[in-house]
């Protein structure tokens, strides 16, 4: 039996141990075991595709895998067997990468092997990049694998930090980003092109860490939107130089103009793509009707050794998000799409100068925005308590005119010790100011004043029980509407 057939064999016998209520009700979560980076997100077959770095035989990382979801909306997923496991010479693991169509429209996935070679009492690690092709619904890895190897870095580059190939076409040339390190241990992301795939050239020096940005770079992605060039790449080891950025892993946008052309960055702006706790390895793909879609792991990589006891899954992606930039500034918002997965709606207007329980937004599944208009000069404060039943709780409060928000979940149930209490700096907003928050069984996503700002997190211990919603807005009035989500996204297998 190959490794990809006994990870098969596995998966498939140990996905009927996790009930369906064990799992959140509309974030992917991996079919069992570990999940962590999202890889090859794409479109093709009349389908979206979603690969993800995958170990299916414990909840902690170890000798990585791809497993695979597909969907036909972006919102109803399904199961599919493991896609790729490490099972050449040239690998230990299969890491990170993505998806592009070639010539004839055929999807192609780039990704990197990583070996671990034994060399007496210590390791090496090489990072080369590969090849994938699929044929007859099977990742077929490429003869001539790896296809860019030690021989295509450029010297001063590290050897053992060389991954996360993000790859598309543009024109008559494929391109692909890749992350690396100089010698003092500072990241950058590497521009290649090829004509065929098979033989690339390095191009140039797309980015460099100049020393403010943590200090490796993880998981880049290069794509054009609403006129601008945009960079993201996952920092390892920041330094936050303001509350807007976070400590140790923060994924980072950088935006320029676009000046067409050979793919360029001429930066402009830099921002923190997620201000919460819980968020990494973000990858776009630009979907049918010409959207560009982002998802990430919804996870913090330091508590990558803390699954809760006993659970047959552990990491989830955040929910599909569509991408805008107004006023030379990265939006975010949940897909429209959403809207298939809506139950009961409620519609409120609030006056809540204290603290108030609300029945009508009690849950723990849901879609709520509520809209504040200042009614008085001292409209200050919004505070938000959720998932709440007893002294567990989650909390958010806003300061809007003072762009002041803190994000508190030390109450939320987690035994583990994790990121709980982040404080950050916002824009500005004097007269009126929107939040839109969506909850699920393990995990919570807020969506500040259009998307402006996003803060996720996840709530892993926090009990099913724990629904009840409070609100105190001093000196505002609140629209609020809240949508039940009813429905699941994931089914059986294909």
């Amino acid at each position: 039996m190959s490794y990809l057939e006994e990870a098969r064999e596995y998966e498939e016998r140990m996905e009927r141990k996790i009930a369906a209520e064990e799992r959140p009700l509309y974030h992917l979560t991996a079919r069992t075991g570990w999940l962590n980076d999202p890889n090859g997100f794409s479109f093709y077959g009349g389908r979206y595709h979603l690969f993800y770095q995958y170990n299916p035989y414990s909840t902690h990382w170890d000798r990585m895998h791809w497993g695979e979801w597909s969907s036909p909306d972006l919102i109803h997923w399904s199961f599919e067997r493991a896609a790729m496991a490490p099972d050449e010479a040239y690998e230990s693991g299969c890491f990170s990468g993505s998806a592009a169509l070639d010539r004839e429209g055929n999807p192609v996935f780039m990704y990197t092997a990583h070996r671990i070679i034994p060399d007496g009492r210590e390791e090496i690690v090489r990072e080369t990049q590969c090849i994938a092709r699929l044929i007859e619904r099977e990742l077929v890895k490429e003869e001539g694998n790896p296809v860019i190897s030690e021989e295509g870095l450029p010297e001063g580059f590290s050897l053992s930090d060389f991954r996360d190939p993000k790859i598309w076409r543009e024109g008559e040339y494929f391109y692909s980003v890749l992350s690396s390190r100089f010698e003092d241990g500072l990241g950058a992301v590497l521009l290649y092109r090829s004509s065929d795939l098979l033989h690339w050239d390095f191009v140039k020096l797309l980015k460099k860490n100049d020393g403010r940005f943590g200090r490796m770079w993880e998981c880049p992605d290069f794509f054009r939107l609403d006129d601008h060039s945009v960079l993201f790449v996952s920092a390892i080891a920041m330094k936050a130089l303001s509350p807007e950025f976070r400590n140790g892993f923060c994924s980072l946008a950088f935006l320029g103009k676009d000046l067409g052309g050979e793919p360029d960055l001429r930066e402009k702006r830099v921002q923190a793509l997620d201000l919460g706790f819980d968020f990494y390895a973000p990858q776009t793909m630009l979907s049918p009707d010409g959207r560009r879609i982002l998802i990430a792991w919804m996870q913090a990589p330091e508590s990558g050794n803390l699954a809760p006891e006993g659970a047959g899954w552990y990491g989830q992606m955040c929910f599909p998000r569509e991408l805008s930039i107004r006023g030379g500034r990265l939006f975010q918002s949940p897909i429209r799409e959403i809207s298939s997965l809506y139950g009961e709606s409620t519609e409120l207007d609030l006056c809540a100068d204290s603290e108030r329980s609300i029945p009508e937004l009690h849950g723990r599944t849901m879609d709520l925005s509520l809209e504040l208009k200042a009614e008085r000069e001292d409209f200050c404060e919004l505070r938000l308590c959720f998932a709440k039943r007893g002294n567990i709780f989650t909390t958010l409060s806003y300061r809007p005119a003072e762009g002041r928000l803190i994000l508190d979940r030390r109450a939320a149930g987690r035994a583990a010790s994790i990121c709980e209490y982040r404080e950050v700096l916002l824009p500005k907003r004097e007269k009126e100011a929107s939040l839109r928050l969506l909850l699920d069984r393990f995990s919570f996503e807020i969506f500040l004043n259009g998307g402006e700002s996003v803060l996720s997190g996840t709530l892993y211990d926090c009990p099913a029980e724990a629904g009840e919603l409070t609100i105190f807005a001093k000196g505002a009035r609140i629209r609020a509407v809240k949508h039940e989500i009813e429905s699941g996204i994931l089914r059986g297998n294909c």
